[in-house]
């Protein structure tokens, strides 16, 4: 389950570096470079934009991208985040996710991916969506939606297709506390679920010396009730009569 060491030494060096990712994440570098936002479509009844990271102090991780197969997430939490009930499907508009160290037309591309997730954040089922083959630029990139659950929550996850680079990047929780803006008791909700051969459930949270890191990643849901039958409303009001 190790994975194969790198160093980074620019784009060039890092073309030819093996990924570095032991059998719990490791940052390999903090980078001070404030992240300017992307647009956030505005907030309206029954729809919510979910982040989960924490800039405040400028400062990130860059962590080594995986070997191919790799694969990270974030786990969203409707209940949580959305104020959702049982029976209630979350459909993903969009979302975003921030790289570094891209090289665009060189094949180093990406597949996204969303599953629902049980209770220890571990992958249910099939995915419910994917994008398969997609080779990300420098910093933010902007993709359509996923698909839908009616589950509490969904993973939406990225894995390498052929490894080296994207790198990831996370949060920097050690910074943001030199700084006095960290959460009192950040969550984790940023994980490695893995890759061919070594699947890990539970999966493993992207911590540093302060606590968990999250991915610079966010997504947008619309969340409505169900429709129900009108044979189900038929046989409800059976039982008043």
């Amino acid at each position: 389950m190790r994975m194969r060491a790198g160093l980074i030494f620019g784009v060039l060096g890092l073309l030819g570096a093996s990924p570095a990712r032991a059998d719990v994440p490791i940052p390999l570098e903090s980078v001070y470079d404030p992240v300017l936002p992307h647009e956030v479509p505005g907030n309206r009844p029954g729809v919510c934009t979910i982040k989960y990271y924490n800039l405040c102090s400028g400062w990130f991780w860059l962590w080594s991208a995986g070997v191919a197969g790799d694969e990270d997430g974030v786990v969203f939490d409707f209940p949580a985040e959305c104020s959702t009930i049982p029976g209630e499907e979350c459909v993903n508009t969009g979302f975003w996710w921030y790289w570094r160290y891209t090289h665009p037309g060189y094949g180093y591309t990406v597949t996204y991916r969303m599953y629902d997730v049980d209770g220890a954040f571990c992958k249910a089922g099939s995915p419910l969506g994917e994008f398969c083959g997609e080779d990300p630029v420098e910093r933010w990139n902007h993709y359509s939606g996923l698909g839908a659950s009616l589950g509490e929550r969904v993973a939406i996850t990225a894995s390498w297709d052929v490894g080296a680079i994207p790198f990831l990047v996370t949060d920097a929780p050690a910074k943001n506390e030199q700084v006095e803006c960290a959460e009192a008791s950040p969550i984790a909700h940023s994980f490695w679920y893995g890759g061919p051969g070594y699947p890990l459930c539970p999966p493993s949270a992207f911590e540093d010396q302060a606590g968990p890191c999250n991915i610079l990643m966010d997504a947008t849901f619309s969340c409505e009730e169900t429709a129900i039958e009108p044979a189900s409303w038929g046989a409800i009001k059976t039982l008043f009569r």
